[in-house]
């Protein structure tokens, strides 16, 4: 037992590196890839300062892993004004007070010195000028006239700004400059993680991923379970059988039909299914995931579950025809992989010397097959399902693409054509938290069939 418990720490444990070097991996693997994901979702002609400020709120003005340009500003002068651009000639947008806190969102050096870009954040209150209220106004932000003020000949209005911020440009001497090395995006995702917050979506903006992540996930596990149920079915009996017939035609015919099913591509096998059983026959709908109006009471969020639970045997039958076709596409395209394996190491455990000695003690041979080499030559099997049902979890993308099929497949898949960073790091961060724990229970089964794997 002690051996158990410390394989099993040492195995969890391991999982936390895992994690962090993925994370690490797909963090700026997104950054690198051309593409602005702010442009991708703004509408045509929006405003850059608009556009700076949705960046500004999503974190993606920040310095991408060390910031050394500084990550806070403190007003120095009595009174400060801010302008639109880097320059002493510019428009001016803001007036800020001394001792006034702001986060830089950018640092530039030109021909009138070194300046830095400020934001006044969410739920500003201060003075702006007219140009700037009717700017706000023509990007759809509510603003709030208080009182109109005048300082030094120049006209300012006090105003309220709930939502969204301002930002404007300075001298850097005008501040006194705070500088936080870690106030960068990675590790600033990495202590979001840490706190188990995934994070915003940029489309639609301002959408929890988790929030999400909650939603798609039963429609992939419903589907996953479904399609790992055939893969199990069709995979182990066909390559029992193939090896308990050796060198037959049903032999020849199973490796045969391995080969062939896992060689076709998946969505190819799915627009086979869907066209003859759903266009030719009429059997099965060949998209969506329940009929209109039928949805059953959310419970577990799994339909055929939810349908069971609360007796509504109409929403099962609709639910179990929508989930037929996609669930035999990927449970076919995986019994080919299982026949295989399960052929091979039944050959092997057929050969042990304990098979020979139970048939040697007149056992039948369909015991001594089904029964006692079957569970010996269980475990590589076992862990193979484990990985193959780690993966459908992490999202079918074709098969759930194909069928329309609302799951992590599909979320994500639509996720990246968007350039949501957030929310394809979202998911992927999901996805690698579902593999290292189901590959950890793996091999926790997998330690207690065979004690050999702890020591």
């Amino acid at each position: 037992m002690t051996s158990l418990r410390a394989y099993i720490i040492t195995r969890a444990l391991l999982t936390i590196p895992m994690i962090l070097i993925l994370v690490t991996l797909v963090f700026f693997i997104l950054r690198i890839m051309p593409g602005d994901p702010v442009l991708a979702f703004a509408r045509p002609g929006s405003p850059p300062e608009y556009l700076d400020e949705i960046r500004h709120s999503l974190g993606l003005d920040k310095p991408l892993f060390l910031n050394l340009r500084g990550s806070t500003a403190v007003v120095k002068p009595e009174r400060l004004v801010l302008r639109a651009d880097a320059s002493a000639g510019a428009d001016p947008v803001v007036m800020v007070t001394q001792g006034e806190k702001f986060a830089i969102t950018k640092r530039v050096s030109n021909a009138e010195g070194e300046w830095v870009r400020i934001s006044t954040g969410e739920g500003f209150e201060g003075l702006i000028t007219a140009e700037r209220v009717e700017w706000l106004r023509r990007v759809d932000l509510a603003v709030s006239i208080i009182e109109t003020v005048e300082v030094d000949g120049q006209e300012w209005l006090r105003v309220q700004i709930p939502t969204g911020s301002l930002e404007g440009w300075a001298p850097v001497d005008q501040f006194a400059i705070q500088t936080n090395i870690f106030d960068s995006q990675y590790f600033n995702y990495l202590n979001d993680l840490l706190h188990l917050d995934l994070g915003t979506a940029i489309h639609p903006r301002g959408r929890p991923i988790a929030k999400d992540l909650r939603e798609k996930f039963p429609a992939t596990v419903e589907l996953s379970v479904a399609a790992m149920i055939i893969t199990i079915l069709i995979g182990v009996s066909t390559g029992a059988y193939a090896a308990h017939k050796r060198r037959s035609v049903a032999d020849y015919g199973f490796r045969l039909y391995s080969i062939i099913i896992y060689a076709i591509p998946v969505f190819w096998l799915g627009l086979m299914l869907q066209l003859i059983f759903g266009v030719y026959l009429g059997w099965f709908p060949v998209y969506g995931r329940i009929g209109t109006g039928l949805k059953p009471e959310t419970i577990t969020g799994l339909y055929v579950v939810d349908s069971i639970l609360t007796r509504n045997w109409s929403a099962l039958v609709s639910a179990l025809k929508y989930l037929t076709l996609p669930a035999l596409t990927l449970g076919l395209y995986l019994s080919g992989i299982f026949t295989r394996l399960t052929r091979a190491n039944m050959l092997e455990t057929l050969r042990q010397d304990y098979v020979r000695a139970a048939r040697a003690r007149g056992l039948p041979e369909r015991v001594v097959v089904y029964k006692h080499a079957l569970k010996n030559a269980f475990i590589p099997i076992v862990t193979m399902m484990g990985l193959q049902f780690a993966l459908l979890l992490a999202g079918a993308v074709l098969t759930e693409t194909t069928f329309s099929w609302p799951g992590m497949g599909l979320f994500l898949t639509q996720r990246i054509m968007d350039r949501d960073f957030p929310s394809v790091q979202g998911g992927v961060v999901f996805f690698a938290a579902i593999v290292a724990s189901v590959n950890l229970i793996v091999d926790v089964i997998y330690a207690l069939l065979d004690p050999r794997v702890r020591y």
